[in-house]
């Protein structure tokens, strides 16, 4: 969550652990992986419209991937998954390396990204 000064809250994010069943789940993210094949959800990144276009929703995600990186330490996270609600959301998370989890089927806006492509992600996102 992110507040300003007047503890407003002007974006907010919410994650669950979750499991991608394997035998759905792209060769990269499956191989070698237990069945499910763990992940971190990101179930909900909202901003205040008020503060859109700031890099307020960028230095939140950059957040939940760091996060993601020191939960793979602790326990496995191979992956970061979020549904995106719309095409422009789709686009935004594809800029940080987010791929398709079925990607033959074009209208699919459910990504992933690998916990090992994370650090990458993070760099270009400074």
């Amino acid at each position: 969550m992110i507040a300003d000064a007047d503890d407003v809250v002007v974006a907010y994010a919410s994650v669950a652990m979750t499991g991608i069943d394997r035998s759905a789940a792209p060769e990269v993210l499956a191989k070698g992986a237990p069945d499910p094949v763990p992940a971190l959800l990101l179930g909900r990144l909202a901003v205040d419209h008020r503060y859109a276009n700031v890099g307020v929703g960028t230095a939140l995600a950059a957040h939940v991937l760091a996060t993601a990186v020191e939960l793979n330490h602790k326990a496995a996270c191979r992956a970061v998954v979020v549904t995106a609600l719309t095409e422009h959301a789709r686009t935004w998370w594809e800029r940080f390396g987010f791929r398709p989890l079925a990607p033959n089927e074009p209208d699919q806006l459910d990504l992933y990204l690998l916990t090992s492509g994370i650090d990458a992600t993070l760099r270009r996102m400074r």
